[in-house]
């Protein structure tokens, strides 16, 4: 895919925001089963590879809380019902669907380029992502390497204080040198 003309990107985004307030609306099960099969049609060319982004990321959140939020309130009194709760992962997972797709279709540095707050605000948002997902692999290959089987969920959740702790400490540092560099480039 070629580059995308950034007028034409900053379309889809004005379109994509009006789209997800639109499906931040929707609460029965029948609207949303219509909205996912509209969202397939028309992102249909790399439907498969956006829900398996979603597949794995966003549902298995959404369904935990959840189950989660209705085994409280279960546990506080009756069943509720299950209708709302499953609503509500299928409209988490629409939204995700719908924005994984739409971000892969637009050139959103040059779509932000005219507004310098969006375009630092997403610099800096995309750096912290590198940032830590490289902190992330790191704790884990460091875990594995510690070692002499493969790391459980309790070997996980043990490391996860200091991993936590590393985590933020160097989202503050990431912050404050990209926030220099940007000032340096003249981004105020």
């Amino acid at each position: 895919m070629g580059l995308v003309e950034p007028r034409r990107s900053q379309a889809i985004l004005v379109a994509w925001a009006v789209l997800i307030f639109a499906l931040s609306a929707l609460t029965g099960l029948p609207a949303l089963a219509a909205a996912s099969a509209a969202a397939l049609l028309l992102f249909r060319h790399g439907a498969l590879r956006e829900l398996r982004r979603v597949a794995v990321t966003v549902v298995p959140l959404s369904l935990g809380l959840s189950l989660a939020s209705w085994t409280w309130l279960w546990l506080l009194g009756q069943p509720p019902p299950v209708a709302p709760f499953v609503a509500l992962t299928v409209r988490a997972g629409l939204i995700a669907f719908t924005t994984f797709s739409v971000l892969r279709r637009v050139d959103l540095l040059r779509a932000l380029a005219p507004f310098p707050a969006a375009s630092r605000m997403l610099v800096l948002c995309l750096a912290q992502i590198h940032a830590l997902r490289l902190l992330v692999t790191e704790s884990a290959l460091g875990l594995r390497s510690r070692l002499p089987r493969k790391p459980r969920t309790r070997d996980v959740v043990r490391s996860s204080g200091a991993v936590t702790v590393a985590l933020l400490t160097l989202s503050a540092r990431n912050a404050r040198d990209i926030g220099d560099a940007m000032r340096s480039r003249g981004f105020r």
